[in-house]
């Protein structure tokens, strides 16, 4: 098949598949556009070549929205999701989104500058949104809004997937809340959650945007740091995390100080699998909890490989 035949036969497809599909430059401005995009959004191919994709943006998110979206397709090259975007005709809709960064020389594996980015979108309909919905709330904790146990563990299987192609480090905590209970019992389950939802943006606010933070157990988090700087980059954002769980909480005018127990394992050094870098972090975790609480340590440290050093700040 030449050259020419396969891209008229590429050109087809494109034109046929019954999804929205849009294709920007590395820059972020639109160089394609198939008949179903014209037929969602009211946007002709020849109108929206050259635009932003914000000639779609229906105001509806935030820019911390979009900064999430963009550490993700920078880190990851990939970003699927739900948003609203607004047709040509200013009707606003909702959609399912998912993006691919294309890198060049991306066939022979380099780890080249990206130079497209490929959009696929459809509408979402009421059926689609409850199903959406449903499966929220299996992967998003509902008091704290962070992935939950389910999707952390996921995360880690594909950090250590990508770990083992690159040779790579990967760093799990785990975190549990000193005294916790004191919360609940002293001043109720809406106060807890409020310090839980506090806590877990503490934690958010030392990592980076590839990180991920999740709601673990009752009082406990889990981190997932990819590409971590080996043993002393996961000490330094363990001690982060520390200090700032640390700092006061302020419920009813009244401070109360809670700490954290924190344990660190590194893959592929603790474990081969995500259970087995967890279950090494979680015991490292409750090994500084029984020590006294309020420390981190790293799977490693102390006398032998199976015991943890309490680390104060």
């Amino acid at each position: 098949m030449s050259k020419a035949t396969q891209n008229d036969h590429f050109f087809q497809v494109f034109q046929a598949t019954s999804r929205a599909v849009m294709i920007t430059d590395g820059d972020g401005r639109i160089v394609s556009a198939n008949q179903a995009f014209t037929e969602l959004t009211g946007w002709s191919a020849e109108d929206a070549i050259g635009q932003s994709p914000r000639i779609l943006s229906s105001g509806r998110q935030d820019a911390d929205f979009y900064e999430g979206m963009w550490a993700a397709l920078r880190a990851e090259g990939h970003w699927e999701g739900e948003l609203w975007n607004r047709r040509k005709d200013g009707e606003v809709f909702p959609e399912h989104l998912t993006i691919d960064a294309i890198r060049a020389d991306a066939a022979k594996g380099a780890e080249g500058a990206i130079t497209h980015y490929v959009a696929v979108f459809s509408n979402v309909d009421e059926k689609q949104r409850r199903e959406t919905q449903l499966v929220r709330m299996t992967f998003r904790d509902v008091v704290t809004g962070l992935p939950t146990r389910a999707l952390c563990e996921d995360r880690i299987e594909r950090a250590i997937a990508l770990a083992r192609r690159r040779a790579g480090n990967i760093a799990v905590m785990m975190i549990d809340l000193d005294g916790f209970k004191v919360v609940n019992d002293g001043f109720g389950s809406e106060a807890g959650d409020l310090v839980l939802k506090a806590s877990g943006e503490r934690i958010r606010a030392c990592l980076r945007e590839s990180d991920t933070v999740a709601r673990w157990g009752e009082d406990e988090f889990a981190v997932v740091v990819p590409t971590v700087d080996g043993a002393s980059g996961v000490r330094e954002a363990g001690l982060r995390i520390l200090s700032a769980l640390r700092r006061p909480f302020v419920m009813a005018g009244d401070e109360i100080a809670l700490g954290s127990s924190i344990g660190a394992a590194l893959f592929p050094g603790d474990g081969e699998s995500a259970e087995d870098i967890l279950a090494c972090a979680h015991r490292v975790m409750r090994a500084v909890k029984q020590t006294g609480k309020g420390g981190f340590a790293l799977h490693g440290d102390g006398d032998t490989g199976s015991r943890s050093r309490r680390v104060a700040v």
